[in-house]
């Protein structure tokens, strides 16, 4: 019975760690976040059999963001506009999304199982995803988002001032669906993925949320602005596993980012 209870809690300990890691990560906790996720490798070779996919993603996941900051780092020394390696930056989201690729073809896995056609006509309900007292299909829920974020930033966006110069266009087009693009085969397409594997879709969806919010701190938001950028996850997480499909999240992401860009809460600088 303890054996029982030890292997059903795994999964989520897993969960728990990989969110904690992701704090103490955006922290600039750096050790500490690797000496959790390896404790977690080194627990789970010595006391339990359950597959270790998740948490070699784990580690996966913290090496390839070190390699990211290190990358950044380069992108500073380059004469190159300030707008542009804002681009360049997002582009680097490629190194975590290669390794993490590289372990799920290890062990066997789809690294992106999410990236087919959406199921257009599949219900979401409120308030709780699965279950509610009203339903919608994904196709007209994703519209109706969009106009609801549009709303909430149209006061931001008609007050801002903006030159709408050729760099502002490249920068608001080229950001939005680079970021967009690469945080979703990140977090949607992998991270998702494997945490659905681990421990189901409804556990998947929140921690996977939580994850993508805090991992924004370290770009200077504030930790409730990166609470509201985790409930955005959730949601991105819940139209991807309702849908079977990564692209209503590409869609709906690219979108967040024109209206953060043209509301000035992602700044455009061209020096």
């Amino acid at each position: 019975m303890k054996t029982a209870y030890v292997n059903k809690s795994l999964p989520f300990l897993q969960l728990s760690v990989f969110t904690a890691g992701v704090l103490l990560f955006q922290l600039k906790l750096f050790a500490l976040a690797f000496i959790l996720s390896f404790g977690l490798i080194i627990f789970l070779l010595l006391l339990s059999k359950q597959e270790r996919v998740f948490s070699w993603t784990i580690a996966g996941y913290l090496t390839g963001s070190l390699l990211f900051l290190y990358g950044d780092k380069l992108l500073d020394a380059l004469p190159l506009p300030y707008y542009i390696l804002m681009i360049l930056n997002r582009f680097l989201l490629v190194i975590p999304i290669l390794l993490l690729v590289y372990i799920s073809i290890k062990f066997n896995k789809s690294a992106i199982p999410y990236l087919r056609k959406p199921d257009w006509n599949s219900l979401i309900f409120f308030p709780f995803i699965w279950s509610g007292f009203h339903s919608i299909k994904i196709k007209y829920f994703l519209i109706i988002a969009v106009i609801i974020n549009f709303a909430s930033f149209a006061y931001s966006i008609f007050s801002a001032e903006h030159s709408f110069s050729l760099d502002f266009l490249l920068f608001l087009i080229g950001f939005s669906i680079v970021n967009g693009i690469m945080e979703e085969l990140l977090w949607r397409g992998i991270i998702l993925s494997r945490m659905a594997e681990l421990s189901g879709e409804k556990a998947a969806v929140l921690f996977s949320g939580l994850a993508f919010g805090f991992s924004h701190m370290i770009l200077g938001y504030s930790f409730i602005l990166c609470l509201l950028f985790a409930v955005g996850g959730i949601f991105y997480a819940a139209v991807t596993v309702k849908s079977r499909s990564i692209f209503p999240a590409f869609i709906w992401h690219i979108a967040m980012n024109v209206f953060m860009i043209l509301s000035g809460l992602i700044p455009f600088r061209d020096s």
